[in-house]
């Protein structure tokens, strides 16, 4: 009879089967672990990174708009606040698994830094530049007077030599620069037809039938050979003075229509005034700011509010707010929105404009702010100034904008920027023979020159203009 072999060595391979068991069920754990951490974490990370920075955009997308509206509106020392969050803090999209800490996509944190770029604006110009402080008075007698920019002020003055009854018959003065406009301003007598004569005297009837009921001053505009306004009443019933001068009629006045036709002529122009009448003592006085034909250059930095994502789980991405425009970085660049610098054409006169609006930041202003938590910006406008440009609707010979960096990243963007602008969305045209404009581009500077679309330098076919906003801006939070 065959012995049974021990009980103990049963219950050992039983023991041994379940440990081996409880072993793989480990291992199938921690592999669906592993695959998680592998693969969904990291997923979730870069979805919470890219709506963060879709985020981002938006709030210096509002912050643009903000400052845009201060400065548009004159609102100077009125202060505007915006958020950004610095970081994702894991409060987008998480998994199923998202309470366990470690089943956690790693929160991103980012840097908000004022002025920590260099890019550098200038403008250089050749053109009529004006003073804005000292006007110049020139005194229109008969004859012809050159004209090199739009007057600030361009006044008849009329009296009679010897003052005595206006009623003496209509005497003008006529003001005019060839056949694109003209003003005539007339001592024009009013007399009421009647059938019967008596003697004269102010007031009364004339021999010939017809009553005098006073003398007006009169004005008629022309445009391009055209009356556009006829006979209208300056002053009504004027009496003698014994001063001179006795009536002032400014022909810049907005009713007459003239001001704004002025801007847009071409200057240098040459302006004649003429006397019909022999009482009549009319002059003009012509008020010019002093203006200077000279090459003109100012450098401002502009400086920029950006922010830097420290992402976990996305490519690196810069935004920033520069001169009106957000931008982003990356391993390129792009504008989001362009800069406030635009360009625009004319077909009918050829002239290409330039407006500049330069919002450079404070250069005291200086924060470089990490973290992941929401931080507060607050900005303001300090101060606003026109460019001293010429009034004159072509006030400029040739114009050159350019941008110094230390950042080829983004003297690429603001070439790309200038070439688009002029050529796509102002539409101006280009000659092979002469240039209307070129750019160029190298790793430290971006530049477009703007020749207008003369056939030579010294012709004013380029108006410019714009103005300086400065910001001022302080950074909370972190």
């Amino acid at each position: 009879m065959v012995p049974e072999p021990p009980m103990t060595a049963a219950r050992n391979d039983h023991a041994l089967s379940e440990v081996i068991g409880f072993i793989l069920l480990l291992v199938v754990i921690i592999t669906a672990f592993s695959i998680y951490l592998t693969y969904s974490v990291p997923a979730q990370g870069r979805e919470n990174e890219i709506l963060h920075m879709n985020e981002v955009r938006d709030q210096f997308v509002t912050y643009k708009i903000g400052v845009d509206a201060l400065w548009t509106n004159s609102q100077v020392g009125t202060a505007m606040s915006t958020s950004f969050n610095l970081g994702t803090q894991g409060t987008a999209t998480q998994g199923g698994l998202s309470f366990i800490p470690i089943m956690n996509p790693v929160p991103s944190g980012g840097t908000l830094a004022l002025n920590q770029r260099q890019e550098v604006l200038t403008v250089q110009s050749k053109g009529l530049i004006r003073d804005g402080t000292v006007i110049s008075n020139q005194t229109l007698v008969p004859g012809s007077l050159p004209f090199n920019a739009t007057p600030q002020q361009f006044i008849v003055n009329i009296s009679d030599t010897t003052p005595s009854d206006y009623s003496s018959g209509k005497r003008s003065v006529l003001v005019q620069q060839g056949q694109n406009w003209s003003v005539n301003v007339t001592v024009n007598p009013r007399t009421t037809y009647y059938n019967y004569s008596t003697s004269c005297s102010p007031g009364c009837i004339y021999a010939d039938g017809t009553k005098y009921t006073g003398t007006d001053i009169t004005i008629d505009v022309y445009k391009n050979g055209v009356m556009v306004l006829q006979d209208y009443t300056v002053y009504k019933n004027i009496q003698p003075r014994s001063s001179v001068p006795n009536y002032t009629v400014n022909l810049l006045d907005d009713a007459y229509g003239l001001n704004k036709y002025l801007k847009e002529q071409q200057y240098p122009m040459a302006v004649t005034f003429s006397r019909y009448g022999t009482l009549v003592s009319g002059y003009g006085i012509v008020a010019i700011a002093d203006e200077y034909d000279k090459v003109a250059v100012h450098s401002v930095n502009l400086g920029a509010l950006e922010y830097s994502a420290n992402n976990n789980y996305w490519i690196p991405q810069t935004y920033y707010y520069q001169n009106g425009g957000v931008f982003l970085q990356q391993e390129n660049s792009t504008y989001k929105l362009p800069p406030t610098i635009t360009f625009s054409y004319d077909n009918r006169t050829g002239i290409i404009s330039v407006k500049v609006i330069e919002l450079p930041f404070q250069q005291t202003n200086s924060l470089n702010l990490g973290g992941n938590s929401p931080a507060q910006v607050r900005t303001q406008v300090t101060g606003i100034q026109s460019l001293p440009y010429s009034q004159t609707y072509n006030n400029t010979k040739w114009i050159n904008l350019s941008i110094s960096t230390n950042d080829s990243r983004a003297a690429a963007v603001w070439f790309r920027y200038f070439t688009d602008s002029i050529n796509i969305t102002a539409g101006v045209p280009n000659n092979t023979a002469y240039p209307y404009y070129f750019s160029g581009l190298s790793t430290t500077q971006a530049f477009l020159r703007i020749n207008g679309t003369g056939t030579s330098e010294n012709q004013y076919d380029v108006h410019a203009e714009g103005l300086q906003a400065t910001l001022s801006a302080t950074v909370q939070g972190g």
